[in-house]
């Protein structure tokens, strides 16, 4: 419960695992310094794209995850490991429970989620996930190619905010025109974006019951903890439509969060 200075017991922060520093203006990477800029902004990205293209095998999603995880945990001397390793495992756990056939990612960065996602999925099943980094989003595709699931993964480029349309239209649309929920939800983008997408995505008719959403809010290399850490998990718990199944800490303030949304009365 809140301890009265704002925040939830329990709540904590994770170890680093690799998310870089973000762009925020564009122009910043013109000439000669911008290129330097995007080097140390996306030579991580490119060297862990090179480094599965080299050593997974084509076509084995377990492989190219398998490289994945040997890539991180040289970058970052096993740093962050455990947390790394615990995520997985939830949303393992949740593609087991709730065997979803819509499945909607918020936050793609290298594709290490969605191939986990999709590599659960029955044939017919479908994962859209949305990325605003079209740098990003273009060494995702690269990557989920090589793993032989492309044809189960639809990258967005964007936000919830400039794609919403689009995104009823990839997963919410069903045969009488009305717009179905989404099974799943992973939240792994900017914090401060969770509760704002989720209101948006409930309002559009993708988010509701029997809808289960799965949020980190684990704090990054490059991120400062800020009240939106926390955000997620008091609006899920603040109202009895949202049902938080579980929250595992970490360390600090972050955590991951699995909730569903229940039938009310």
């Amino acid at each position: 419960g809140d301890n009265g200075d704002g925040r939830i017991d329990g709540l904590v922060k994770a170890e680093a695992i690799g998310v870089v520093t973000r762009i925020s203006e564009s122009s910043s990477l013109t000439g000669d310094s911008g290129a330097s800029k995007m080097d140390k902004m996306y030579g991580r990205e490119r060297a862990l794209l090179a480094h599965v293209m080299e050593t997974a095998v084509k076509g084995s999603p377990e492989s190219v995850l398998e490289s994945m995880d040997q890539f991180w945990q040289q970058q970052f001397e096993m740093q962050g490991t455990h947390t790394w390793n615990l995520r997985s495992q939830i949303v393992d756990e949740v593609m087991s429970e709730k065997e979803p056939r819509r499945c909607l990612e918020l936050g793609t960065y290298c594709g290490y989620s969605s191939l986990r996602i999709a590599n659960a999925l029955s044939e017919g099943s479908k994962l859209v996930t949305v990325e605003w980094d079209p740098l990003f989003s273009a060494i995702a595709l690269k990557i989920i190619k090589h793993a032989g699931l492309d044809h189960m993964v639809h990258i967005v480029d964007g936000t919830v905010v400039t794609n919403l349309d689009r995104i009823v239209e990839e997963l919410g649309c069903s045969a009488d025109g009305s717009t179905r929920v989404v099974d799943l939800l992973l939240c792994d983008h900017s914090k401060d974006q969770y509760v704002p997408d989720i209101k948006s995505l409930e309002s559009a008719g993708l988010v509701g019951q029997g809808t289960v959403v799965v949020g980190d809010t684990t704090v990054y290399p490059g991120e400062e903890e800020t009240a939106s850490d926390q955000a997620l998990l008091i609006y899920l718990s603040a109202s009895k439509k949202h049902h938080v199944q579980r929250h595992h800490s970490t360390e600090g303030f972050g955590g991951i969060t699995v909730a569903e949304w229940v039938h009310l009365p």
